[in-house]
């Protein structure tokens, strides 16, 4: 990474510095043009010699010479420093920062690796490829991402992740690498159609990831996508490899469409949409899922859109039908052969059926000054016996501001609520009886000042938050718990496609969820390259 930013860095500050010139060039000739429209006439012309005048012929730019202007790369790199503060307490199993000694210990577990007090993680995503290099037709794009702890990250630690399961804690992932041909043919019935192959995603009844090869052919009022291949993942070794789908788009009269998207993978996911532009201001969609021949979900949108940009708006309204789809994720169903995935999911059950509705606008109040607001309300269709720990009825609240009071200088501020509609925990007698448990209501207010410098070169910000919450399960009910939080950071553009960050953030970890913890303190370095 650091030997291509170092292979890029002259050239991108030298394509900067063109574009300087090229300004300056563009004003000098403005300023002659005046001139010369000024003295028009004033001077007789005359016509230069043909024996002093030498045609120039420029070097003929070949497929290879041209490549830079085709080129595009984008990375990012992050160095993340994560420091924890330990109040000395025990964890809620128990566990203490002592070392096992001769004497045995009567109040808690000795075990120090559950208390690591920091860790360093390196994060990068590079993506890049070219457009129309030696064949206006082709296109390429290739994504990577890498990521490694730099350190040994003991069992137990607060920063352990999936990461850790991993040899070397590191993992370096081909997240895309496909080649894109256009226009297959100038005419005829495959006018204007594309044909990519290779590692891809494609958005449809579900987001299907694969290696394989897709189909594209707008054709006037139609449009259609084909797709199939072999499924990647990167933490399984799942049994089910084939996958494949379509989406075809049919545009109406009326300025509406009828969108229809199919996804294949062990069992069938169908999704039926329609969009309908009422008038000028007036947007309606709506859509109609189904997993396996069973309906799962319908949903109806309404969007206000005024020409004037100053008001938006959204209406919506979501119906579950049904819990015979999957658990939160369609690629769950599939058999996992990976001989070290010994352990069982996480299940967090189905989502069982509900009606939710939701609200949301925004208004440009004055000229600096803009108002906006989300309201959503879920109800399950059966509350007494379909609730959960992660599925329960709820209203859910935000009110935000944001603010220009001057020139470069940017203030927001917001106001979150839930509450959640819980039963009550008493007269529960399952030792492992969690239904019930979980958060009642939590309130956030957050605030944000961002301010920048020298047209954008430099930007800081800073800002913090407060939570108060109210918990609740078999043994205790919490009220009006109190945690905080700030967060700071500045950016630096270098030149025109490159910059530096750093982010910082402090938060007070709550006691009932990490005993142990007292304060975790979030560094991150980074920077952004973009050809």
């Amino acid at each position: 990474m650091l030997i291509l930013w170092l292979w890029l860095l002259p050239t991108l500050a030298a394509q900067d510095g063109d574009e300087d010139a090229a300004a300056s060039t563009a004003e000098a000739s403005d300023i002659g043009g005046a001139w010369d429209h000024l003295l028009k006439n004033v001077i007789p012309e005359k016509k230069a010699d043909p024996a002093l005048v030498v045609e120039q012929s420029g070097a003929p730019q070949t497929g290879a010479a041209d490549f830079f202007n085709h080129f595009f790369f984008d990375a990012t790199t992050e160095y993340i420093r994560q420091e924890t503060s330990f109040s000395g307490l025990p964890t809620p199993t128990g566990v203490t920062n002592i070392s096992p000694g001769e004497i045995a210990i009567l109040d808690g577990i000795p075990y120090p690796p559950v208390f690591q007090p920091n860790t360093d993680h390196i994060y990068s995503f590079m993506n890049w490829g070219t457009r129309g290099w030696l064949s206006s037709k082709v296109n390429s794009n290739f994504s990577f991402r890498y990521r490694q702890d730099l350190r040994t990250v003991t069992d137990g630690s607060p920063s352990l992740s999936i990461l850790n399961s991993f040899p070397q804690n590191r993992r370096l992932e081909l997240m895309a690498g496909s080649f894109e041909v256009r226009d297959l043919a100038s005419g005829g019935a495959f006018g204007d159609s594309s044909f990519r192959v290779g590692r891809q995603y494609i958005y449809g009844a579900e987001l299907a990831s694969l290696d394989g090869a897709s189909f594209t052919l707008p054709k006037g009022r139609f449009a259609l996508t084909l797709f199939g291949g072999r499924r990647f993942t990167y933490y399984s070794d799942p049994r089910q490899r084939a996958i494949g789908g379509g989406n075809l788009l049919i545009r109406l009269p009326g300025e509406s469409s009828l969108e229809y998207n199919a996804l294949f993978y062990v069992r069938g996911s169908h999704n039926v949409a329609f969009r309908k532009r009422l008038s000028l201001d007036w947007h309606l969609r709506s859509y109609f899922k189904v997993v396996g021949g069973a309906p799962v979900d319908f949903s109806l949108q309404a969007m206000y859109l005024p020409v004037d940009g100053r008001t938006t708006a959204r209406f919506s309204f979501f119906q579950k039908l049904s819990d015979d789809d999957y658990f939160y994720d369609y690629t769950a169903i599939a058999a996992d052969r990976d001989p070290y995935n010994r352990l069982t999911r996480l299940n967090l059950g189905p989502i069982t059926p509900y009606s939710q509705f939701m609200v949301h606008g925004r208004r440009e109040v004055a000229p600096r000054v803009q108002l906006g607001g989300t309201v959503w309300v879920r109800r399950l269709n059966d509350s007494a016996n379909d609730q959960g720990p992660f599925m329960a009825s709820f209203e859910d609240y935000r009110l935000n501001l944001q603010t220009f009071p001057q020139r470069r200088l940017e203030l927001f501020f917001e106001f979150h609520q839930r509450d959640t509609d819980r039963l009550s925990p008493l007269g529960v007698t399952e030792f492992d009886g969690v239904s019930r448990s979980g958060e009642t209501r939590v309130q956030d207010f957050t605030g944000e000042l961002r301010r920048t410098f020298g047209n954008g070169r430099l930007i800081l910000s800073g800002g913090g938050f407060y939570r108060r919450f109210k918990l609740q399960n078999r043994f205790f009910f919490i009220e009006n718990a109190e945690v905080f939080g700030f967060l700071g950071g500045f950016a630096v553009k270098l030149f025109q496609r490159a910059r530096i960050y750093l982010d910082y953030s402090l938060d007070d970890d709550f006691f009932i969820f990490r005993p142990s913890i007292r304060r975790a303190h979030l560094l991150r370095v980074g920077t952004q390259l973009r050809y």
